[in-house]
């Protein structure tokens, strides 16, 4: 069985966010998070474990919210409560759908958690996205992968803060893990970005609404990346996820 790569550092250097910053922030921002992969202006924005945290009170845990129904034959979660949280678990949802090595679904995905003026930044964002993971994975950059090469992230830790009527800014704290398949490694790391997220009537169809991922005009720091149950979690300000 490969060895588990463990570093928080970035050392295995998967940085695609950053070689294609400029696309690719574009299109998370956009859409998904951009649920999509990283996107419009830097919204979603990857940090390593130099950034600075913030002080916090005690970190609780918390239950992300259901959704109400599933789309697409992925079955991408939707429909989430018209609350803080709502808006925080739809964050969440985006970012696990979109980041991914398979084109097709990072597509799919960031236009489904993009507001409908933002669809078509989001779905080139997030195929650039899929572009450069690949690329710094040393896979091919386009066409069918390796046998077992695979891009998966799980959230870890979550924050918030209302931004505006019906706007929630949050930061998710997700474990990426990758690999390229074969007899090659297995990569983990964690990543921080924070999201601005909106809540838009209708936009599921037949007046139901849900939490849509926008660009935001003015980013903020984002936290420290940590993981659950090391201090620099409880610094940095995250709430770890409470399992069913």
């Amino acid at each position: 069985m490969p060895p588990v790569v463990e570093d928080p550092a970035l050392d295995w250097d998967l940085r695609s966010p950053r070689r294609i910053r400029a696309t690719v922030l574009i299109v998370v921002a956009v859409v998904v998070v951009v649920v999509a992969v990283v996107l419009i202006a830097g919204m979603w924005r990857v940090v390593g474990a130099s950034s600075t945290p913030s002080p916090s009170p005690a970190p609780t845990a918390v239950t992300l919210a259901q959704p109400l129904a599933y789309e697409g034959e992925a079955g991408y979660p939707v429909g989430f409560p018209h609350t803080d949280l709502g808006a925080v678990s739809a964050a969440a949802a985006a970012l696990e759908a979109a980041w991914t090595l398979d084109g097709e679904q990072a597509e799919q995905a960031a236009m489904l958690y993009a507001p409908p003026e933002q669809r078509k930044a989001a779905s080139d964002g997030a195929r650039a996205a899929v572009s450069g993971w690949r690329e710094t994975l040393g896979l091919p950059k386009e066409g069918k992968l390796p046998e077992g090469a695979s891009l998966r992230t799980q959230t870890i830790g979550v924050q918030w803060r209302a931004r505006a009527q019906d706007q929630v800014q949050v930061s998710v704290l997700v474990q990426v893990t990758a690999t390229t398949g074969g007899d090659g490694p297995t990569y983990s790391s964690p990543y921080a970005m924070t999201l601005l997220m909106a809540w838009y009537p209708g936009v599921r169809g037949d007046g139901r609404g849900d939490w849509v991922n926008i660009p935001d005009p003015t980013p903020p720091p984002v936290p420290q990346t940590a993981l659950p149950g090391t201090p620099e979690f409880t610094a940095a300000g995250w709430k770890s996820l409470k399992t069913a």
